[in-house]
């Protein structure tokens, strides 16, 4: 095995200039796998710093949503002795849930919590305190919008009841963050709260704090087995962002393999050129008695230190560029990076990964070595020509047409996203059959259509370039790939963008948005706060009002449309839908936002007599037209048994309520997607159900001039309301975070495209080089018959103008389909070309063949041809 290493060395040795060209450009992709690895290990640092700090370095919250119901001791232990529990901390919620006893006599008091102030406990959003400390025995840590609009400092004595004991008073000892969240929770030593409540050794809730975060789900299952009535948060929004770094990390992934596909198609290219160029050595070793597996094994010996030494540079310049490109990634991210983390043992795994690609790869042509007859390479009778087999082309193109069939088929008829990701599937494996085959046949159409423009060149290149069509594979094959990537890709990412642009438009009709963040049976944000905001001047608003479920009670199952997804429910022995019954203020709604009426009126009175307003969409799917009554009963008076509603007495029967029809939509403004609902007047909500609250306002700002006054005025209204669950949301930075994790993925994506263009142009160069090395006597010839050292030169950049721009357009024909069978399965409903990127590919694709076979091109021109014929 030595002697075989020592001459695959001095065969790499003999031709240094290719050996290199492969190298650099094989280490290119070990250095983009090192350094991705190693930004992405210390983004997913930097990242877990942000997110504990953020969140809490906790894991989980167990316990109950009630004050009936307590984790006992038993539990407790039970719950610390779980293997992957590192450490747990009691909370108290004294006065919790709706069968909370107390309830009338705490309803204008804020929320109390009891807590310990042990190293866990102060990982809670809670204990986060812009000054002060942690409650003692009667002291009371109190909100920051307290401390504002009471006028209350560090040591301010307040009175709060403590049902079924007295009245107590405390010591403010801390105030906490400001926080839009935490207006109305106030915190208590857990001790002295316990015995304040007679709720002596209670636990509503316990802060859980686990050995590897990755096993939550383990122990989660765990805690239910202990008991499944157990309330869990399990800090799911926080693993979110560790895991998916904002969707960062699965791009890297993807865009890593395939630069390492790349990497691979240029060993392959590489080694068959090698194998090419010393075939007559290869001959003599085989009529000297070497056996095929030896010859393979010098020519898999030979991927070997090429992978290794590429390996060992890459992992070296990727880590330096990881310290070159801190400042860069921390932009893109969005995640400030202090320091540089390497984790040696994900970047071994990687690497050795890669050089196993590697590996394989050289194993076509090592197949190809042994399959060389000895006296015909001796004789250099066998060509380098690629000879396709007929069956190959034959199958790739039977799979092509199956791949467009099958998409067609179930465009027209199915519509299921998996037949159309098996229909890219099959695209992908008839590429890869039949790019041989695929390659000629555009080489022969793109030289026939240059043919008027190039005369002298265009059947000499590409005779040239079929003969030299297996070195030429690989490289178009990495062209392929980066025509493919890219197309799909950016198209991709920017449907996703848009799609997710125009859901945010239509989610925030108005540029603000404060929800209730209320539950559905529970009151959300009072009318007059509403009024309050209205009043405020430079600003529009519109009110939605919490709705009620309904089912309908004349519903016409013949109605449904074959195919159509509308879920029906078995009410009282007949097939029903559920839908939503809502008060709209119309009035509102017309001054601020786009609503057209197709069919009937929009009248206040009747609306408050019972009518009602139904979009475009719900009349189709229900089949109620204008003038037609809808009977509804709300899910209050039903009840489920054995899967089906029944009334829930004879009473409730008179409660179905009959509502015509006045009106008709296109769409509800504040609705995403189709809709079935059922709108009517504030006033008639009122009069029935007894509900006015707001669950959602939207508003805008027209005084730009005094925007921050309006802001500060909302907030300071927000702050005044006793829940503490009210959010306010701004359509501008949502769509700044969607820009910006556009922009992180095509910048990713992009870097990626020119990694792999460079591993083209290299691997390009290096095959040119080898080719006009053989056919230098050829040139000389050429040269000697009179032809121009200037005609010589573009031939062979016609040459390889005719490789990469042949690759580039089968990898946008090719991309063009793929990306549309992705996006279909996407749910995108239209078919699509990118014409700006399909362009840019035939533009830049050719400028890279030219450029690649420059170099090689003016260094064969400089040969001596008297040298060249001697020889």
């Amino acid at each position: 095995m030595s002697l075989i290493f020592s001459l695959a060395k001095r065969f790499l040795q003999s031709r240094k200039s290719r050996t290199i060209l492969s190298v650099i450009g094989i280490s290119l992709g070990f250095m983009l796998l090192t350094s991705s690895n190693t930004l992405m290990s210390t983004l997913e640092k930097s990242n877990e710093n942000i997110v504990e700090e953020k969140y809490g370095n906790y894991d989980l919250i167990v316990g109950y949503q009630n004050s009936s119901l307590f984790l006992n001791t038993s539990a407790i232990d039970k719950i610390n002795e779980l293997k992957n529990v590192q450490q747990t901390s009691p909370f108290l919620y004294p006065y919790i849930g709706p069968d909370n006893p107390y309830k009338k006599e705490m309803e204008i008091q804020p929320m109390y919590v009891g807590l310990k102030d042990d190293s866990l406990s102060k990982e809670h959003e809670f204990t986060k305190l812009s000054s002060g400390h942690l409650p003692r025995k009667s002291e009371v840590v109190i909100p920051y919008s307290w401390s504002k609009v009471k006028n209350l400092k560090i040591g301010s004595t307040l009175t709060f009841p403590f049902p079924p004991n007295e009245e107590k008073t405390v010591r403010v000892s801390g105030i906490m963050k400001k926080s839009e969240y935490l207006h109305s929770v106030i915190l208590f030593q857990y001790d002295w709260l316990s015995k304040a409540t007679s709720q002596d050794n209670h636990v509503t809730t316990l802060m859980i704090k686990l050995n590897d975060w990755h096993l939550k789900a383990q122990v989660i299952n765990q805690l239910k087995e202990i008991d499944p009535k157990f309330f869990i948060d399990g800090q799911i929004k926080m693993d979110k962002e560790r895991e998916q770094l904002g969707g960062l990390k699965p791009v890297v992934q993807g865009l890593n393999i395939a630069v390492l596909i790349g990497s691979a198609l240029l060993l392959i290219s590489t080694l068959q050129m090698s194998i090419q160029e010393k075939k007559k050595e290869l001959a003599t070793l085989r009529l000297l008695g070497a056996k095929k597996t030896q010859i393979a094994w010098l020519v898999i010996s030979e991927s070997v230190i090429i992978a290794t030494l590429s390996a060992v540079l890459g992992v070296i310049f990727g880590i330096g560029l990881s310290f070159i490109l801190k400042d860069v990634i921390t932009k893109i991210s969005g995640i400030w990076v202090e320091n540089i983390y390497i984790e040696w043992t994900s970047i071994i795994y990687s690497v050795l990964l890669g050089i196993l690609i590697t590996i394989l790869a050289s194993i076509i042509p090592a197949t190809l070595a042994i399959k060389l007859s000895p006296m015909q390479a001796y004789r250099q009778s066998s060509g380098t020509g690629h000879k396709t087999r007929i069956v190959s082309p034959f199958f790739s193109v039977c799979l092509i047409f199956i791949s467009l069939a099958l998409s067609f088929f179930n465009y027209i008829e199915i519509n299921d996203p998996k037949i159309y990701i098996l229909s890219a599937a099959i695209l992908i494996l008839s590429i890869i059959i039949g790019i041989s085959f695929l390659l000629k046949c555009t080489v022969k159409v793109l030289s026939f259509i240059i043919k008027p423009f190039l005369k002298q060149y265009s059947l000499l290149a590409r005779r040239n370039t079929i003969r030299q069509l297996r070195r030429s594979i690989q490289i178009a094959g990495v062209i392929m790939l980066g025509v493919i990537i890219s197309m799909v890709g950016i198209s991709v990412l920017t449907a996703v963008r848009d799609t997710t642009e125009k859901s945010i438009l239509t989610k925030y009709p108005l540029s603000h948005v404060i929800d209730s963040n209320s539950e559905y049976d529970k009151p959300g944000l009072p009318l007059t706060f509403y009024n309050q905001v209205d009043s405020i001047p430079g600003l529009k608003s519109v009110p939605v009002y919490k709705d009620i479920t309904v089912f309908t009670q004349n519903f016409d199952e013949s109605h449904i449309k074959k195919n159509s997804k509308l879920m029906l429910y078995n009410v009282n022995k007949k097939r029903e839908v559920m839908t939503g019954l809502q008060g709209v203020d119309f009035h509102k709604i017309k001054s601020s936002l786009p609503l057209k009426v197709t069919e009937g009126t929009i009248n206040k009175n009747q609306l408050n007599q019972g009518g009602v307003v139904i979009t475009d969409y719900g009349s189709r799917v229900l089949g109620y037209k204008l003038g037609d009554y809808i009977k509804v009963i709300h899910d209050a008076e039903l009840n489920f048994k054995e899967d089906e509603l029944w009334y829930k007495n004879e009473k409730s029967k008179e409660q179905v309520l009959s509502l015509k029809v006045v009106g008709i939509i296109k769409d509800y403004p504040m609705q995403e997607g189709p809709d079935i609902g059922i709108y009517t007047s504030p006033e008639f909500m009122k009069r029935h159900f007894n509900t006015d609250s707001i669950n959602e306002v939207y508003y805008k700002i027209i005084d730009k001039k005094s925007q921050s006054n309006i802001e500060n005025k909302v907030e300071s209204l927000i702050e005044n309301q006793p829940s503490s669950k009210v959010i306010l949301y701004n359509r501008q930075t949502e769509l700044k975070t969607l820009y910006n994790q556009f922009n992180q993925r095509i910048a990713i994506l992009l870097s990626c495209v020119v990694l792999i263009c460079l591993l083209a142009m290299l691997g390009l160069m290096n095959s040119m080089a080898s080719s006009l090395q053989e056919r230098s006597r050829e040139f000389a010839t050429l040269r000697a018959l009179g032809s121009k050292t200037k005609h010589i030169v573009c031939l062979t950049l016609v040459e390889g103008f005719l490789v990469t721009l042949g690759g580039g357009i089968l990898g946008i024909l090719f991309g063009s389909v793929l990306l549309n069978q992705l996006l279909l399965s996407l749910d995108y409903k239209s078919l699509t070309l990118p014409w700006k990127m399909i362009l840019i590919c035939l533009v830049t694709t050719p400028i890279m063949g030219i450029v690649a076979a420059l170099i090689p091109s003016m260094y064969l021109s400089k040969r001596d041809i008297l040298k060249e014929l001697s020889s």
